[in-house]
């Protein structure tokens, strides 16, 4: 019954990883298409993720529900509260960083989704990936600092109200 349980939990976890993950980047990749329409014409001809006319293709979703799974399944395994790792928060995430260039860089030359000779867009990809996840580090540091004064404020009223019975 226990396992059941764990398992339930864990499934739960990667599915509510999966969609938050996949819902974001969905949102960037749509951010991205309008950005390129204003500025920069020349990426529909060198991305295939960038190849629609009036939203994204069937096959760009597919590709990103993919790349998501994937990075998915590196979260929940890293940071999941059901499987215990021994390895400090800010290692986890470095190593969450380096698998998430390592996919991407995969499926960007798998799938064309910019040149794999094309420098400039390599190092924009780079550039942007380290700047989200440094925004991405420092806000969710931010909360469980947040969250730490709070339960230390929880935890000290609870001791305040029941040292009778200490």
């Amino acid at each position: 019954m226990n396992k059941k349980r764990y398992t339930a939990a864990l499934a739960m976890e990667f599915f509510r990883t999966f969609g938050a993950i996949f819902t974001m980047a969905i949102l960037a990749m749509s951010f991205a298409g309008m950005w390129i329409d204003l500025y920069d014409q020349d990426m529909h001809e060198l991305s295939t993720l960038f190849t629609f006319g009036s939203g994204l293709s069937y096959n760009s979703i597919l590709q990103i529900a993919g790349f998501t799974l994937i990075i998915a399944f590196f979260c929940v395994f890293l940071f999941s509260q059901h499987l215990q790792i021994n390895i400090r928060f800010s290692i986890r995430v470095l190593l969450l960083l380096l698998i998430t260039l390592i996919t991407t860089a995969i499926f960007a030359i798998f799938f064309k989704w910019f040149p794999p000779d094309d420098i400039h867009a390599w190092l924009g990809f780079v550039i942007c990936t380290v700047f989200c996840f440094a925004v991405s580090f420092a806000l969710t540091l931010l909360k469980l600092n947040l969250e730490g004064k709070r339960y230390g404020r929880l935890l000290a009223d609870y001791k305040s109200r029941n040292s009778f019975r200490a």
